[in-house]
């Protein structure tokens, strides 16, 4: 009986300390390769390398392969990389990627739709041939050459077959134009894991003390994420980097320099045993971070699952439809909402929210119980100043069919919602809505809705989250470079404004932002 006692006593304690364990804050960590150099031909036994040491650790990475490099793989006959590499995630790095013109020169005098045309009829050819080349039915994310992002491209990805189940694209590098207090976030229609800032770390390979400096900066970032209660962990290295003396772009398109094939030259390699200790260290890096309770290696492929987007998984129900109305009806500006789930709210998907509830009060006599959230855009140029202050119920009724129209025909926040021959901004609209559905909303679902005789419009709204996009700066596109020096992009800039109707946080499942 006492053994029988002890041992009921021993299992409640290993069950409360599996708990415990259980509910330990986790820190996911992301390892991503920018498999680029397809003129080093040392740079295809790194990624194979690489790749083979991740292998024997059950640790997946992500590999963002070049159109081209996928190309030359092939004709190279290297099907052993192929096959280390697909045992991985495979994402996408553009089509040439330092070959003039890159996305951002090519996409710096783009508006909105033309500009997401453009990327597609170039980046989508390299995006076939990598999938093709590797087997793979679809690409887990994509990520710029240097600092050539623009926000078209992210709009673009599902058009070139970087997409999840569910239509949902994910985006994986690092930058400074857009981003959301060093988390992953929701931007252009993607998730992004992007300016990550103290959550973006590596250990530099080549660098005397560089494996205990790298150890040092991985705890830090860790020790900081477990005391927010988890959290993600990016890294990242091209390949190349363990074979090259100098990167194989700088050494033939340096500054807009771009000789034609024939005159490329390929980088000065390292000698083997330098690469060797590379990879020493760099196994070692990765088993630290093993090493540590709580850590779990993710790819790409698995973001969707960890940050979902809740609101437009689920639909807004009554009282969050209540919620968000009044967000938009009593705020100075226009900003991302937190609801009472705990799910966050973008302007974008406020817009739609507020449209489609009142759209169809209109068309069906009543107060929907739910309306469905999907994927909206942002406005495709900069809005006018609103021209009108107030407008009759009938006039603004045809306005927001009309706009509802739009938004389901074009899947964009309208650039401009028309009362007749009046203009009226959609930041501006957002808030009259609100507050029409405030008052709707309040007799409750299935009722007739009571309608106002006057519409009050206000102007000058700002999108608050514009705040996180960047301001356009000599450094922001010329620092990179093969970049012309000081090479400015103001209009992917505005666009990326444009688009901060989109942002907002990433939830990651099962914890608190």
């Amino acid at each position: 009986m006492r053994l029988s006692v002890v041992g009921s006593l021993l299992c409640l304690l290993l069950a409360a300390a599996a708990g415990v364990r259980a509910a330990e804050p986790e820190v996911m960590v992301i390892l991503w390769f920018d498999t680029e150099d397809y003129l080093l031909p040392a740079s295809d036994d790194a990624a194979k390398r690489v790749a083979e040491i991740l292998t024997a650790r059950g640790i997946r990475g992500t590999f963002k392969v070049v159109g081209e490099k996928a190309r030359v793989l092939e004709q190279r006959s290297r099907a052993d990389v192929i096959a280390a590499l697909t045992k991985h995630d495979i994402g996408y790095h553009s089509n040439l990627h330092s070959v003039h013109p890159t996305p951002a020169e090519y996409l710096a005098e783009s508006g909105w739709l033309d500009g997401v045309a453009e990327f597609v009829r170039r980046e989508g050819a390299g995006a076939r041939d990598v999938r093709r080349v590797f087997g793979v039915p679809s690409l887990s994310c994509y990520g710029q050459p240097g600092s050539s992002w623009a926000p078209q491209a992210v709009a673009a990805l599902r058009q070139i077959g970087v997409v999840h189940p569910g239509g949902i694209s994910v985006y994986v590098d690092e930058g400074s134009h857009v981003g959301f207090e060093e988390k992953p976030f929701w931007y252009g229609g993607a998730l992004n894991v992007f300016n990550m800032g103290r959550n973006q770390t590596r250990m530099e390979l080549h660098e005397p003390g560089g494996l205990e400096k790298g150890e040092a900066e991985f705890r830090a970032a860790y020790d900081r994420l477990r005391g927010e209660g988890g959290g993600l962990i990016s890294i990242y290295y091209p390949p190349a980097e363990w074979v090259h003396q100098e990167f194989w772009d700088a050494v033939n398109f340096r500054r807009g320099a771009n000789p034609p094939r024939e005159e490329w030259k390929a980088p000065r390699q390292r000698p083997r045993e330098e690469t060797e200790a590379a990879y020493e260290r760099f196994a070692k890096y990765v088993d630290f971070q093993r090493s540590l309770p709580g850590v779990r290696h993710v790819t790409a492929a698995d973001l969707t699952g960890l940050y979902p987007n809740r609101i437009r998984a689920d639909g807004a129900d009554l009282p969050t439809i209540k919620e968000v109305a009044e967000h938009a009806a009593r705020g100075a500006a226009i900003d991302v909402l937190r609801d009472r789930h705990g799910r966050w709210v973008s302007p974008a998907e406020q817009f739609a929210i507020v449209t489609r509830v009142l759209a169809q009060a209109i068309a069906e006599g009543r107060v929907p119980a739910r309306v469905d959230v999907g994927a909206l855009l942002g406005p495709s140029e900069r809005p006018p100043a609103t021209e009108v202050a107030e407008l009759p119920w009938r006039a603004f009724r045809d306005a927001l069919v009309d706009a509802s129209d739009e938004m389901q025909a074009r899947g964009q926040v309208p650039a401009r919602i028309f009362a007749g021959v009046k203009k009226i901004a959609p930041a501006d609209f957002l808030r009259a809505a609100g507050a029409v559905t405030l008052a709707v909303v309040d007799a409750g679902p299935g009722t007739p809705p009571a309608f106002p005789e006057k519409v009050t419009i206000p102007s000058g709204t700002a999108v608050a989250t514009e705040r996180y996009v960047a301001d356009d700066t000599p450094d922001l596109f010329g620092g990179w470079i093969i970049h012309s020096e000081g090479f400015r992009a103001p209009r992917i800039v505005e666009m990326a404004k444009l688009q901060a109707w989109t942002l907002k946080p990433a939830e990651r499942n099962g914890a608190a932002y």
